[in-house]
């Protein structure tokens, strides 16, 4: 098996005279019965390539022109001698040889100049976050309640006031309480800061801007009175409750939303109507942060009897003022819950948990020094490129990231992106185009690897861009750490010495309307075990494939990426294809 196209063909030169000499090679396609068939034209006058003169006894070779031999087929050559004298009467015995296969033919449609751009909101889905929720001892009590069992030993301030409470360990809702729940916030959509909320149960989850936490279960209050002289228990109510948080990437306001659902108010003795009962939820953000008076849609007052089960919501806004004297700042949230009961002589709070980890807001002007934002950081926002319109380098990035062990970018092998912002904005004062200039290098005349050395094949578009030249594509991107030129020395992660390292392939018309990506047959077959990927392609291709990236996604955009920020890089049109086998094969859109 040859592993390449441009195989040198060589064979030992014998003269009985002992003069130096050379080889001419014949090549020849082979029928069913592997014997010679027709003559393959290797250029020339004669469809020949000729040796060097080489002394008698040593191997005398000729490389094949790219082009003239195909990929996947079997051939035989032979040879004949010239002593600069007299030409060998006789050819040489055949030889059999056979090209290796493509090992990548991604069949692509025509690039679409006038496609859409692509709306990336569709593709950032909520991710799960934590929050620091402390666990409670249950049961919370009043500061009137000793130390002993349940409802036991209040201290008695008689007139029947309710002067003890408990706040029960939180507890999970039914199924049946949960649906309830549900509808009546559902019942209020339009209420909503943050839309996606509905239908997610039970955690909290985040994006770029937005968070939605429902890890706060339902929380239980138990209320006592004196009743002739005993301490008893007269009421309870449970109550579920949703928090929704909205940033601004082009402001350090933000607003948060706190949900009160009543799920159910019990009586046990005493009036029925042992409240009513105020709820009373508070926010608070810090370090330098400032927080609105609450603003209040709907009563947060209920009555107790149970007929009362309206859903109630509060809004606070707050400013990071942090980015006032520095670049990037971070707020953490806190929430608490509260109550009381008119006459009660105790009112009862109870926590809900920090921000930290996952939902502390960082704000900052380094990704847009005049418009300072804030964005969930731990979030990562995926980046999806306009297939429609630039189908090579999609094809090229997908190929990369599914088939290499790295998989660059690729969230189900939970192997993100860190970006690399320009040189100013990164630790390293690390160009990206220097990580650029590793991958795709330019000679010493200034001239580029993909006008010098790609695929003679590779297909430019003057009707798209008149002065279309050949360019490399390179696939981790070189704003990364991902990025085979990145050193090691600074973080990188995939460091390699050369671009001649990576994966190459290009692309090339086949025939209006059908492109195919093709790993450059010129050389050997992908071991499958790089790091990196290199690609010839048309300019107008490679350069904007990534519009808009940095820019409005990644610096001044909604998703404000720093230096080492980590995000996905997805490809829906590839769902389909399978890059598990040695070759990868597929066509894009799935026919």
């Amino acid at each position: 098996m040859v592993n390449r196209t441009t195989p040198t063909l060589s064979n030992t030169v014998t003269d009985p005279d002992g003069d130096d000499a050379n080889l001419t090679f014949q090549v020849y396609t082979v029928d069913s019965q592997g014997k010679p068939k027709d003559q393959v034209d290797l250029g020339g006058d004669y469809g020949v390539v000729v040796s060097d003169f080489v002394a008698s006894g040593k191997r005398a070779k000729a490389p094949v022109p790219y082009g003239k031999l195909d990929p996947g087929t079997t051939y035989v050559f032979r040879s004949s001698a010239y002593d600069g004298g007299l030409y060998e009467t006789d050819w040489s015995s055949w030889k059999k040889f056979t090209i290796r296969d493509r090992a990548v033919d991604i069949k692509l449609p025509e690039p679409d100049p006038d496609a859409p751009k692509v709306d990336l909101n569709q593709y950032q889905k909520p991710q799960t976050a934590r929050r620091n929720i402390p666990e409670p001892t249950p049961p919370l009590r009043s500061q009137n309640a000793l130390p002993a069992p349940l409802g036991e030993d209040c201290k008695s301030i008689g007139s029947g006031k309710i002067h003890c409470m408990t706040v029960g360990k939180p507890g999970d809702l039914t199924k049946k309480q949960q649906a309830q729940v549900d509808k009546r916030v559902r019942a209020r959509a339009g209420d909503d800061l943050v839309g996606w909320c509905d239908g997610l149960t039970g955690k909290d989850f985040i994006k770029r801007t937005e968070a939605c936490l429902k890890k706060a279960p339902p929380i239980e209050s138990t209320f006592y009175r004196t009743i002739n002289g005993n301490v008893t228990k007269v009421g309870s109510a449970t109550f579920a409750s949703q928090i929704q948080m909205k940033l601004d990437p082009a402001s350090t306001s933000f607003q948060q939303r706190f949900w009160l659902v009543p799920v159910e108010f019990k009586h046990y003795a005493g009036p029925k109507e042992w409240g009513p009962l105020t709820m009373r939820p508070e926010f608070t953000c810090t370090p330098q942060c400032t927080t609105s008076s609450p603003v209040w849609s709907g009563s947060k007052t209920w009555t107790t009897t149970g007929s009362d089960m309206h859903t109630s919501y509060v809004t606070y806004t707050h400013k990071a003022l942090g980015t006032d004297t520095n670049d990037v700042a971070s707020v953490q949230m806190r929430w608490d819950i509260g109550g009381w009961v008119p006459e009660s002589t105790v009112k009862w709070d109870m926590t809900l948990g920090t921000s930290t980890p996952d939902i502390d807001v960082r704000c900052d002007k380094v990704a847009a020094p005049t418009k300072p934002g804030c964005v969930f950081s731990e979030y990562k926002p995926t980046w999806v490129m306009n297939f429609k319109k630039y189908p090579a380098p999609v094809a090229h990035a997908w190929l990369i990231q599914s088939k290499l062990p790295n998989h660059p970018g690729s969230k189900t092998a939970d192997k993100p992106m860190k970006y690399l912002p320009q040189a100013s904005k990164n630790a390293h004062n690390r160009n990206p185009r220097d990580n650029g200039d590793v991958i795709c290098p330019k000679d010493s005349d200034g001239k580029s690897w993909a006008r010098v050395h790609g695929n003679p094949d590779t297909t430019l578009l003057p009707e798209i861009k008149p002065k279309d030249v050949p360019s490399c594509d390179e696939f981790a991107y070189a704003a990364t750490y991902n990025s085979g030129g990145m050193p090691a020395s600074m973080g990188g992660l995939n460091e390699v010495s050369s671009g001649d390292e990576c994966v190459q392939t290009y692309a090339t018309r086949a025939k209006q309307g059908e492109w195919h990506l093709y790993d450059d047959t010129r050389q050997g077959a992908p071991a499958w075990k790089e790091v990196c990927g290199r690609s010839a392609m048309s300019s107008w291709l490679n350069s904007g494939s990534m519009a808009g990236f940095p820019g409005n996604f990644a610096a001044a955009g909604k998703y404000h990426l720093l230096d080492e920020d980590e995000y996905w890089v997805s490809f829906p049109e590839f769902g389909h294809c399978d890059a598990s086998k040695a070759t990868v094969k597929c066509t894009v859109p799935k026919p």
